[in-house]
C-alpha cells in the first residue's frame, strides 16, 4: 500500500485523465466513476483522507485516483495490494449506497502481517449505478492474489482473459479494459512492487 503510486497520462474523448503507472506483467481489468473513498491512518496531520474520485482495478492491487489533489497532504492517489487486502466486506445498507469496506496492510517496513504497524481501515463507496461488474472481477482477482503470492504466473494474458469474459452488468457504469492503454514513458513506469520485508523470504509481490 502507498500513498501517491505513479501514474501516466492518459486522453480520453472530451478529457485528460490519469491512470496508474503499470508494473511489468500488470494489467487494468476496469475503471470506475462516481467513487467516494476513505482510509485512516495515514502519516499526516489528520491522519485520514476522504474525497471522490475514480477507481481503477488490476490484476494486483486497487488503484484511487482522487478528482483533486488534497491541498493539505497533498495526497492524489491510493494504491491497495489485493493480497494485503483482509475482512473485505460489500455492504448494501438500507439509506446508504453500497459499499466495500475492509483492512489492507501497509507495504512498508514495519507493515505486513506480522509487522508491528497496525492494517488500514478503507470504505468505497459506489455512488453511481450498480456493481455486478466490478464485484465478481474483484473477489476473483483478490482470490488470485492471495492463492498465488509467490508464484510467478507463466500466462501475463490471463487477466485480460478474464476481463474479456466477465458479466456485463448493464446498471454497472464500471469500464472495463479489453485493450490496454499505450505503455508509460521509461520515466513514468514504476519500480517492481514490495511487500512489507517481513512477509517473507520473497518480498515482491509478483504478476498474477
Amino acid at each position: 500500500m502507498a500513498a501517491n503510486p505513479n501514474l501516466s497520462s492518459a486522453s480520453q474523448p472530451g478529457q485528460a485523465t490519469h491512470l496508474p503507472a503499470l508494473y511489468e506483467h500488470e494489467v487494468i481489468a476496469l475503471q470506475r466513476e462516481g467513487i467516494d473513498f476513505s482510509i485512516n491512518g495515514l502519516r499526516h496531520q489528520s491522519g485520514k483522507w476522504s474525497t471522490r474520485g475514480v477507481l481503477y482495478l488490476t490484476n494486483l492491487r486497487l488503484v484511487f485516483v482522487a478528482k483533486q489533489a488534497d491541498t493539505v497532504s497533498g495526497l492524489v492517489a491510493f494504491e491497495l495490494p489485493l493480497a494485503y487486502i483482509r475482512k473485505d466486506k460489500f455492504n448494501q445498507p438500507i439509506f446508504a449506497c453500497n459499499n466495500l469496506s475492509g483492512e489492507c496492510w501497509p507495504a512498508a517496513p514495519g507493515g505486513g502481517p506480522q509487522g508491528s504497524l497496525p492494517p488500514h481501515v478503507f470504505s468505497l463507496y459506489f455512488k453511481e449505478g450498480g456493481v455486478g461488474t466490478f464485484l465478481p472481477l474483484y473477489f476473483r482477482f483478490v482470490d488470485i492474489a492471495r492463492n498465488n503470492l509467490h508464484q510467478v504466473q507463466q500466462q501475463p494474458s490471463a487477466p485480460q482473459e478474464l476481463v474479456a469474459t466477465a458479466f456485463v452488468d448493464p446498471s454497472d457504469p464500471s469500464r472495463l479494459y479489453l485493450a490496454q492503454p499505450s505503455e508509460p514513458a521509461a520515466s513514468e513506469r514504476p519500480s517492481a512492487p514490495k511487500y512489507a520485508p517481513n512477509y517473507g523470504a520473497d518480498e515482491a509481490y509478483e504478476a498474477m
